[in-house]
């Protein structure tokens, strides 16, 4: 987005504030996440005032949502095993790599944080999953 003249509405070469830049970035994410929880939120609230089997005369649904819940569960309880496996091992090659080569010139815990950044991310993306 630009004016008539072609220059930016918004130039973040021009912000010189660290705090400020880093809050530009953030802002638009945070929103963003907070607009898909909201929805969510929604979604959930709709689908849990339904109708379940009981309710409709067909008892049996309930009975067989209650097999597909516990084999879900199941399913998602094996495949998080594997997922753990799978983070932890990219975790210590990231931490590895940013520790031979760090991010910022000079700290020596960058591997640490990008792993502990990695593993912290993908745990509160499994919550997120498991919750929802």
């Amino acid at each position: 987005v630009s004016y008539s003249d072609g220059t930016p509405v918004l130039d973040f070469a021009d912000v010189s504030d660290e705090y400020v830049a880093m809050l530009m970035c953030l802002v638009p994410l945070l929103l963003t996440g907070l607009i898909s929880l909201a929805f969510v939120g929604c979604l959930n609230k709709s689908l849990m005032s339904k109708k379940t089997g009981i309710d409709i005369g067909v008892p049996k649904l309930d009975y067989l949502a209650a097999k597909v819940k516990s084999g879900s569960i199941a399913f998602l309880k094996e495949e998080y095993k594997y997922l753990a496996v799978y983070v932890v091992v990219w975790a210590i090659v990231v931490a590895v790599l940013f520790t031979i080569v760090p991010i910022v010139e000079g700290k020596s815990d960058d591997g640490v944080r990008a792993a502990a950044c990695m593993i912290s991310g993908s745990f509160l993306s499994a919550l997120a999953g498991w919750i929802g």
